[in-house]
């Protein structure tokens, strides 16, 4: 099974991730199954989460967060997706809603907002896909304009995770239309305002524990001062939140990836086929190294992605390398599993089941694959640009 050692060695903060492993194992994963099968959203252990201290993990201390390092985040979203994958994206999407808060907010931001956030005293949620607009940001239709001193909101959002279950929404709107990207402004939004309407919970293939709308905005006003930075400054916030959230979603890869491959040896070591176990095999014993190789290049590629956060350098190539690497390679690795458990891995009951369901939205959101390969190739065509030759 996982060497619990070496994976707290890995961090900062041990204590902290082994009192959310045991919660993860004690409190989140009995229930996991029926979450799925009800599609039950996780609010109740988002509570906890929160009387934890555990929502606000990379929010400075002068803002009610702890004031950590990112590699401890990406720890503790391991230990949530290991129990459930929709848990750790309930966790993971609450972080992305704050992180614009914490980069770009003034003082009056900061206190009103990310503090109670990072407390677990408000929810938050990142409302920016569109109907037409998902890795094309620039395209939205979504407006906002200038209305008695504040603004008035227009348009439809898709796929926002926890919109009716958050307290707080950071929605996206053109306040110039014939600006493209720069003219994009950034609202924070509270989600009980009068014409903000959302659909029932999309039904999803996997990660059924944490809800998906459809947002409807119909002349939602708002004060002047919810703009968050300046008018126009919506693309950089989006981006600067996106980052960093691709980290968290490779986090959310590798905790799926560690959990079928810890289900994979426990079927290989308790089926027996020909009067021994079949991990005794070859074919297995060579599916199980390469599943282990698969998730220690995932784990190193997101706690370097994480650590040159902390560091301030440039993060969209390695958070693209991680968001990648990770998600493929689970994929692989669940996959693998089931193919371990054979036709049982395939039923409905198995465990292996719900993992192969949610591990296919990684891929998809944060970002596609493929959008994370062509922002790594437009990086390495603009340096060789940039310099003219080769040597």
């Amino acid at each position: 099974m996982r060497r619990l050692s070496e994976d707290l060695a890995q961090v900062e903060h041990p204590d902290l991730v082994q009192a959310i492993r045991d919660f993860a194992r004690e409190r989140v994963a009995p229930l996991a199954a029926e979450r799925d099968q009800q599609g039950e959203d996780a609010a109740e252990i988002f509570g906890e989460l929160a009387r934890m201290d555990t929502l606000g993990i990379t929010v400075p201390e002068e803002h009610g967060g702890l004031g950590l390092d990112t590699p401890t985040l990406v720890a503790a979203i391991e230990e949530l997706a290991y129990a459930d994958a929709s848990v750790a994206s309930v966790f993971a999407g609450h972080y992305l809603g704050m992180e614009g808060f914490r980069v770009f907010g003034d003082a009056r931001m900061k206190s009103q907002f990310l503090t109670p956030m990072a407390r677990g005293e408000l929810r938050a949620a990142f409302a920016l896909t569109e109907p037409d607009a998902g890795s094309d940001v620039g395209a939205m239709r979504s407006t906002a304009v200038e209305h008695e001193g504040g603004w008035r909101l227009n348009g439809n959002k898709i796929f926002i995770s926890s919109a009716a279950e958050a307290d707080v929404m950071l929605v996206f709107a053109k306040t110039d239309p014939t600006a493209g990207f720069r003219g994009i402004s950034a609202f924070v939004v509270p989600t009980a305002s009068d014409g903000l309407h959302y659909s029932k919970p999309m039904e999803k293939m996997g990660i059924r524990g944490e809800h998906a709308y459809e947002v409807s905005l119909d002349d939602v006003v708002v004060p002047g001062h919810h703009v968050l930075g300046s008018p126009g400054d919506g693309g950089k916030v989006a981006m600067h939140a996106l980052n960093p959230s691709r980290i968290d979603a490779a986090a959310l890869a590798n905790g799926i990836a560690m959990r079928a491959l810890d289900l994979a040896i426990a079927h290989a070591t308790n089926r027996v086929q020909f009067g021994r176990p079949i991990r005794d095999f070859q074919a297995i014993q060579l599916a199980l190294g390469k599943m282990d190789c698969l998730i220690e290049s995932s784990r190193l590629v997101t706690y370097r992605a994480a650590r040159q956060k902390d560091s301030g350098g440039d993060l969209r190539r390695a958070a693209s390398i991680a968001k990648y690497v990770a998600s493929e390679n689970a994929f692989q690795v669940v996959d693998a599993a089931l193919q371990v458990h054979g036709g049982a891995g395939y039923m409905r009951e198995s465990e292996i089941e719900r993992l192969y369901r949610d591990v296919r939205l990684i891929r998809l959101y944060e970002g596609t694959s493929d959008i994370q390969l062509l922002t790594l190739s437009k990086e390495l065509t603009g340096l060789f640009d940039s310099r003219g030759k080769l040597f």
